[in-house]
């Protein structure tokens, strides 16, 4: 038998194939449900992070000093200041926020409501708030300003209130049609675009506060994505620092070394340490502590982490120790502590 015909028969059997089982997927699975997976859902909008906002400045990289000049060189035509028919009632150092033009090119373009113009770049400005006088950071989706709606402690919510925009139309898509028919029902969602700006520097830091051999984050050869890497491999998969550093030249061919990387680790340390020694622990009536073992010797108190069930925290609570040289242990079975004193089984001791 021909070689070639036979592989003929053979492809045009699997392409039989191929339709019979596009056929039954059509007609038998949901291909609908595929497109509204758990990972499309809007219940879980809250966790997906938004890409960056676009940032507009109205700024001018140049002054009324270069541009005078120029419209005089390309036009022939000289702007002078302003033939004022009464007072003036600007002040002396008012100046143009977007080309630094003083106030002899400033004049009042609505009476008495506020708004100044200039006559050398046309820019309308207000002296009390001008919105020349900082960044604005607009929506990466429809290019509307965001709105600040809420100043946490450490970040300012910016949000996209525009009706309109392709972000909040898209996902509005996917909200159940019964949570729209409920009062304040499509809130329960993130819908928004978002964007959160943190006003605490993680890089300004007191050189003469960190410990030995930490990095002071001003990066000369590296960057913070690469002390990311570090400490991801490094904290989150427990490898040891010159594994680390092997891993690193492996994998992306960055030559680390390992005492860079532990001095990363000092470093991120430091950084976190204020985070967890202010974070608000909120203590229950009970307090739980499992396979818990302590040595003392001497010390007249130790200190036993208990957990608390109701907020799943861990905090310290200092216990009484006899007047003894010899060492004591505690007993690994669960006890749970009240605040009123009782417990549930007592914290017995045996010499070890």
């Amino acid at each position: 038998m021909d070689i070639i015909h036979y592989l003929l028969q053979l492809i045009q059997y699997l392409y039989q194939q191929n339709c019979w089982l596009i056929m039954f997927i059509c007609r038998y699975i949901p291909l609908k449900q595929w497109a509204f997976d758990d990972s499309h859902s809007p219940k879980y909008q809250k966790l997906k992070t938004d890409e960056l906002p676009l940032i507009t400045d109205f700024r001018q990289g140049w002054t009324y000093r270069e541009f005078i000049p120029y419209i005089e060189k390309r036009y022939g035509k000289k702007i002078r200041p302003v033939n004022r028919r009464s007072e003036c009632d600007i002040p002396e150092d008012c100046s143009c926020p977007r080309c630094d033009a003083p106030m002899p090119y400033l004049y009042r373009n609505n009476g008495s409501k506020g708004q100044v113009l200039c006559k050398v770049c046309d820019a309308r400005f207000s002296p009390a708030e001008s919105r020349f006088s900082s960044m604005k950071l607009r929506c990466p989706h429809c290019g509307n300003a965001l709105v600040p709606k809420k100043e946490r402690k450490h970040f300012i919510l910016h949000k996209c209130v525009n009706p309109k925009c392709p972000y909040y139309l898209h996902s509005l898509k996917k909200v159940d049609k019964d949570d729209l028919k409920e009062d304040y029902g499509k809130n329960k969602y993130k819908l928004h675009y978002i964007y959160r700006e943190f006003t605490l520097d993680f890089f300004s830091m007191d050189l003469s506060s960190l410990p030995r051999n930490a990095s002071s984050l001003k990066f000369s050869k590296h960057n913070a994505h690469v002390m990311s890497l570090c400490l991801t491999l490094h904290i989150n998969l427990g490898l040891s620092l010159r594994k680390t550093s092997q891993a690193l030249k492996d994998l992306y061919n960055i030559s680390v070394s390992h005492q860079q990387i532990a001095n990363y680790c000092k470093t991120a340390a430091v950084c976190v340490k204020p985070f967890v020694d202010r974070y608000p622990y909120e203590k229950g009536d009970v307090f739980t502590a499992d396979e818990t073992a302590l040595t003392a010797s001497t010390a007249q108190t130790m200190t036993l982490p208990c957990g608390s069930p109701t907020t799943t925290s861990c905090v310290p609570i200092s216990t009484a120790n006899t007047k003894s040289s010899t060492k004591r242990r505690c007993c690994r079975a669960p006890t749970i502590c009240r605040a009123n004193g009782s417990s549930s089984s007592s914290l017995a001791s045996r010499p070890s």
